[in-house]
């Protein structure tokens, strides 16, 4: 059964779509002039290396310094590959919602959703130029992306959970790739990659965000199913982004200690610095969460579970989850 949704926009969200579309009207990434392509990859770091898996681990101090510099490389190299299949699928996707006309009593969405899809092919193309300049070959594509929109998006209803899986991915990895690049000892080159994805990022954020405050309570069911997946959902991307011995394999650590994945993996998804960065990280979406009765306290079983219980907390403590002014990414200084 198709939902109908009343044709009307809130005055809001009306003010924020015509400024997104007047922004990428104006301008769009560039493929060619925007990022330094002409600087060497010899010897580059293309994450800071408090970001390392392993740092902070026992294992970071058995890894020789250019191990750990190319740890930087495959891991930042991985991001990127992610990136290139993640953003095609929501192209893809997207313009399937737009030719399906769920949304077309909704004009200006439609047309910010091109702007998205337009903006979203040349990121990927940014991220392949990005992995060829420092020579690394694509990984593995992990099985749940690639049924992403088939298992979790039906095109017969109106697509608000397939727009908030879309965004809450994109925050997350928004939020791991500033911080990964957040240092002077990056490369140049990479932290334009991060930088001029972010600048585009953030506007596709702030809409699906709006998009969900608009729309949640007008879609029958949304809230309810999101309440039951979202903590295992976020729990499941964190992990998965944290480790992947595909990145551990191309490096070749020389150290036996190496060898053993099962140890390794759980140093490195349980030590206190990862868990700071996590903390950092979902800080801003658990605000989010908690403000749109993603999360509510009947719920908090279910996110202790999840292992976001005293993120949730300090949250909680902090903000009594209102909006904080650091949430519109639009006025985040990149």
């Amino acid at each position: 059964m198709e939902t109908t949704l009343e044709p009307t926009l809130s005055p809001q969200f009306s003010k924020l779509i015509n400024r997104l579309n007047e922004v990428s009207d104006r301008k769009q990434m560039s493929v060619l002039h925007d990022h330094p392509w002409d600087l060497s990859p010899e010897g580059a770091w293309l994450k800071k290396r408090e970001n390392l898996s392993i740092y902070g681990t026992e294992f970071y101090d058995l890894a020789t310094e250019e191990e750990r510099r190319l740890l930087s490389v495959y891991e930042t190299g991985c991001w990127w590959h992610t990136f290139v299949i993640f953003e095609n699928l929501v192209t893809e996707y997207y313009m399937k919602i737009i030719n399906h006309e769920s949304l077309a009593p909704f004009p200006a969405v439609i047309k910010y959703m091109h702007h998205f899809c337009r903006e979203e092919i040349t990121h990927a193309l940014v991220f392949r130029k990005a992995m060829k300049h420092f020579s690394i070959a694509p990984f593995p594509v992990p099985d749940n992306l690639k049924d992403f929109y088939k298992d979790n998006a039906a095109l017969a209803d109106f697509p608000l959970k397939a727009v908030f899986l879309t965004i809450i991915i994109e925050w997350f990895a928004e939020n791991n790739a500033m911080l990964d690049c957040n240092n002077d000892f990056v490369s140049p080159l990479a932290r334009a990659v991060a930088v001029e994805h972010h600048k585009e990022e953030a506007r596709h954020i702030e809409w699906g965000k709006s998009m969900i405050r608009e729309f949640a309570e007008r879609v029958p069911g949304f809230l309810e199913e999101a309440q039951e997946y979202t903590a295992p959902f976020m729990r499941n991307l964190l992990d998965m982004s944290t480790v992947n011995p595909e990145t551990y394999a191309r490096v070749g650590f020389s150290h036996p200690a190496f060898q053993d994945q099962e140890r390794l993996f759980e140093a490195a998804l349980f030590c206190e610095n990862r868990d700071q960065i996590n903390r950092r990280i979902m800080e801003p979406l658990l605000r989010f969460f908690v403000e749109t009765t993603i999360y509510t306290p009947a719920l908090h079983e279910l996110w202790e579970a999840a292992r976001f219980g005293p993120a949730l907390e300090q949250v909680l403590a902090r903000h009594n989850g209102r909006p904080d002014a650091n949430d519109n990414l639009l006025d985040t200084p990149v």
